[in-house]
């Protein structure tokens, strides 16, 4: 019994790794540099506030798909599958897409940068990722558990990975 639950706690770790790992990894590393080029060019939108704001750079962009991409590798090399640096750059992208709609929705609602919006914080990225898998993946909506369980996970380690970050000063605040 121990050796069967043992090789289904394996299998979801490999998995969520495989599916999960560029996309945080990606999402994760914007705020390793302090870009100036913002992705919105300043602009406003019709309601007189950023598009997305300050805090969303080309240089983010940039480092959060080259982070995404790199975390990729050695899943590639473990799982000897070349669609796995594929799959785990486009995932990468989507991820920061989806940070960059959930950017755009707390300037709608007038949430300033840094202010806590709890669950989108956390799961803006993943969910974008989420759904890059479930059209583009063989078998991967045939896993409801191992997303639920994944996403879960992942807005744990959000708040965990915010709070470190914020007490080691890469942060200016707490969320």
């Amino acid at each position: 019994m121990l050796y069967g639950s043992m090789n289904q706690l394996v299998s979801f770790i490999e998995w969520f790794l495989e599916y999960y790992l560029p996309p945080m990894i990606a999402n994760a590393s914007p705020v390793l540099v302090n870009g100036r080029h913002r992705i919105d060019l300043g602009y406003m939108f019709i309601d007189g506030r950023p598009l997305l704001g300050a805090g969303k750079t080309w240089e983010g962009l940039v480092v959060g798909l080259y982070m995404g991409f790199l975390a990729s590798i050695p899943l590639y090399i473990y799982f000897d599958n070349v669609y796995i640096l594929l799959n785990g750059s486009i995932a990468s992208l989507t991820a920061l897409i989806g940070d960059m709609i959930g950017s755009f929705i707390k300037r709608r609602i007038g949430l300033k940068r840094g202010d806590p919006a709890p669950i989108l914080d956390q799961l803006d990225f993943a969910l974008m990722a989420t759904l890059y898998y479930y059209y583009v993946a063989p078998g991967f909506q045939q896993r409801p558990y191992y997303i639920l369980y994944s996403l879960l996970i992942i807005l744990l380690l959000h708040i965990l990975t915010n709070n470190i970050a914020y007490y080691i000063g890469v942060k200016d605040r707490r969320w």
